[in-house]
């Protein structure tokens, strides 16, 4: 069995449902204020709609599409993914503008690994024109796009 972009779209839907945990946390806790708390429900409901543009990219990528990894890259892929996922994401924000802050802060990581990630995978000249680097640029475009959101309301 070979690893194939679907295997790494898997592993953004996981990434985005730890944040949408950590988001329905904050938004629960009873010591911070109403905006806080309204805005975490707000970026929960968007990893919610993320979550669904992920699942649409995996419908529709084909077996035929769905070029194998080599598997020394996935590896690594996968590592960075893991090593990724062992951070602690929490913040101590009592205001709006710092847990948008926070926010915005961790998109970014989640950026520079899609980034890191598409790299890897380019290993020749056609490596920008196969299913998973086209596939990842739609998923960094979406994520540069909501930071882009975010920013322009911080």
């Amino acid at each position: 069995m070979g690893y194939d972009i679907i295997d790494i779209i898997d592993k953004a839907i996981a990434i985005a449902y730890k944040r949408e945990v950590l988001y329905t946390e904050i938004s629960k806790q009873p010591n911070l204020p109403p905006a806080v708390k309204v805005l975490s429900k707000v970026l929960a409901y968007n990893v919610d709609k993320i979550v669904l543009y992920y699942q649409k990219l995996k419908k529709e990528i084909t077996d035929d599409e769905a070029e194998k990894i080599d598997f020394s890259i996935y590896d690594k892929i996968s590592f960075l993914i893991s090593q990724f996922n062992l951070r602690v994401y929490s913040t101590n924000a009592t205001t709006p503008k710092e847990f948008l802050s926070f926010s915005i802060n961790s998109e970014k990581e989640i950026l520079a690994l899609f980034l890191d990630i598409q790299g890897r995978l380019i290993t020749n000249s056609n490596g920008t024109t196969s299913k998973a680097y086209v596939s990842l640029s739609s998923i960094i475009k979406a994520k540069t796009n909501l930071i882009h959101d975010l920013e322009s309301h911080s």
